[in-house]
């Protein structure tokens, strides 16, 4: 773990230096203020707002907010990071002379995983709890004398998405050591644009409810899956296709 730490800290330091995470944080900031301050807006001019029967709609709107905040800021982390940096040191020779400095593929595989996950979700979870907290403070305890934010949806936004989220870009790491950096990324757009268009499908169709246990667990079992895939892949995350794989780059 250690020599995974020594891997996170290096590369968290060069994503910190970078234009681009800048620009992520810039965005992410005006996408939850605007977002905070829309809904806001519009709800303080709804006057069913403090009605007992309004706690469903309510709930909704929190939950839209609360998974697709986190859901965009950690996929454009993921985008923005996870295929160049790889193949920018694939190039330069750097991941050979890491693998030959006895870091094992896996400690080079964790420690750059979660130098661009971590930042990610501590952006997102920050920006979650601004949105939920401007939302409920300024218009909906006020109306209702409600905090909405229920536990299934905590568990969803803050743990499943995220865990599904990191699943994906320790997928997208694994094969841009091992493999082509440019096709790594491939199914992170699927799954990305897959739930940004999926759910709020589902929530018109009436199939998903946000804020259910149902969904909850059912997100659970699909994190739970993507991670079993991920697991069985590893098997190709060895030093002779990390090596092999940076001679072709």
């Amino acid at each position: 773990m250690k020599k995974a730490f020594i891997i996170f800290k290096r590369d968290v330091r060069e994503i910190f230096g970078t234009k681009a995470f800048l620009i992520i944080c810039i965005m992410s900031f005006f996408m939850t203020a605007a977002a905070s301050v829309i809904t806001s807006i519009l709800l303080s001019r709804q006057p069913w707002v403090g009605f007992p029967e309004a706690r469903p709609a309510l709930e909704l709107i929190i939950g839209l907010l609360t998974f697709f905040i986190p859901l965009v800021i950690i996929m454009v982390f993921i985008w923005g990071f996870s295929g160049l940096q790889p193949a920018r040191e694939k190039a330069e020779g750097i991941i050979s002379s890491l693998i030959a400095a006895a870091i094992t593929p896996r400690q080079l595989w964790t420690g750059k995983s979660l130098a661009i996950f971590l930042p990610a979700y501590l952006i997102s979870v920050l920006s979650t709890m601004i949105a939920v907290l401007a939302v409920n403070l300024s218009v909906i305890l006020p109306a209702s004398g409600n905090f909405i934010f229920p536990l299934p949806l905590f568990l969803v936004s803050l743990a499943w998405d995220p865990l599904l989220l990191l699943g994906t870009l320790m997928f997208i790491i694994l094969f841009s050591l091992a493999g082509n950096p440019d096709t790594a990324i491939a199914p992170s757009f699927i799954i990305g644009f897959g739930l940004m268009m999926g759910i709020p499908i589902g929530i018109a169709a009436g199939g998903i409810d946000l804020v259910s246990w149902d969904f909850s667990l059912w997100f659970l079992a699909g994190t739970a899956a993507a991670w079993a895939a991920v697991i069985i892949l590893t098997r190709f995350l060895t030093r002779e296709n990390i090596v092999l794989s940076s001679k072709g780059s």
